[in-house]
C-alpha cells in the first residue's frame, strides 16, 4: 500500500504529465526536488512516450545528483535574469566584437561611471546606450573577444538558480536520448569568459542528464560573469524586452 506522500507524490506527477510538463517556466526545480521524485517523474513521462528511463538513461541516479549540485552554484533568480531574444543574439556578439557597447574606460559622456550598465532604460537613453562605445573617443577599447569553443557540460556553470527538470527531461522523453545528444551538439551555448551560462540553461541541464562530459558548441564572450551579466540585463532592457516573472 501506498503512503500518504507517495500517493500526494504520485498525483501531483499524474498531474504534471497531464498538464503537459515542459511548459515555460516549469513546475519541478531541479534545485529543490528529491532524486525519488525526480526519477518517479522522468519514468513516469518516459513511461508515456514509450521509453523506459533504464533505456535512455542508464546512469540516471548519479547524473542527477551530479546536476542537481552543480545547478546550487547559480544564484540568480529568474525575473533577474537577461532576456535577449534568439534572433538579438547574433546582433549582441556583433555589437561587442565592434566596440559599440561602452564597457571600458575612457567612457562616452552619455555613460554614467557610478551606474555604467543602468536597467530599464528606454527611449533615445536606450538607443544611445546601444551605441556608447562608439562615441567615448577610443574606437577600440570596447572591442571584446567573441570566439567559438566547445566546453564540457560538467566544466559549465550555471548563474540561474531556477533551472526546471521537467523542461529539461522533456525532449529526452518524447525524441530518446541520441537524439537529444545529437540537438545539443549543434544548438549554440552563450557563455562568459569564466565559463558561466549567460542562455542554455535548461539545454545545459538536459546535457548533464545525458552525460556530464558531452562537448557542447558555444559562444564564448570575453567579458567574465561579473561584467557579462550586467551588460547583458541592460542591453536587454534597452532593447525593450520583457523580463522573464
Amino acid at each position: 500500500m501506498l503512503t500518504f506522500e507517495e500517493m500526494v507524490q504520485e498525483e501531483f506527477i499524474a498531474r504534471l504529465i497531464a498538464e503537459g510538463g515542459g511548459q515555460a517556466p516549469g513546475k519541478l526545480e531541479v534545485d529543490s526536488i528529491t532524486l525519488d521524485m525526480a526519477t518517479a517523474y522522468a519514468e513516469a513521462i518516459m513511461e508515456k512516450n514509450k521509453r523506459t528511463l533504464d533505456g535512455e538513461l542508464p546512469e540516471f541516479d548519479q547524473n542527477f545528483v551530479f546536476a542537481q549540485r552543480a545547478t546550487r552554484v547559480g544564484k540568480t533568480r529568474r525575473k533577474d535574469m537577461p532576456v535577449i531574444n534568439d534572433n538579438q543574439v547574433r546582433e549582441f556578439q556583433a555589437e561587442l566584437k565592434t566596440g559599440k557597447v561602452d564597457i571600458n574606460k575612457p567612457l562616452a559622456p552619455s555613460t554614467s561611471p557610478s551606474n555604467p550598465w543602468p536597467e530599464g532604460l528606454s527611449g533615445k537613453e536606450a538607443e544611445e546606450f546601444i551605441v556608447a562605445g562608439l562615441h567615448d573617443g577610443d574606437k577600440k577599447d570596447d572591442k571584446i573577444k567573441v570566439t567559438s569553443v566547445k566546453v564540457s557540460a560538467k566544466d559549465l556553470r550555471p548563474i540561474q538558480r531556477q533551472i526546471y527538470f521537467d523542461k529539461s527531461i522533456g525532449a529526452t522523453a518524447q525524441f530518446g536520448a541520441p537524439a537529444t545528444r545529437s540537438f545539443l551538439q549543434k544548438s549554440l551555448m552563450i557563455m562568459s569568459a569564466d565559463n558561466f551560462i549567460i542562455d542554455g540553461h535548461h539545454r545545459w541541464l538536459s546535457a548533464l542528464l545525458v552525460d556530464p562530459k558531452l562537448q557542447l558548441p558555444g559562444i564564448k564572450i570575453g567579458l567574465p560573469i561579473s561584467q557579462l551579466l550586467p551588460v547583458s540585463l541592460a542591453y536587454g532592457d534597452a532593447l525593450g524586452n520583457q523580463r522573464n516573472q
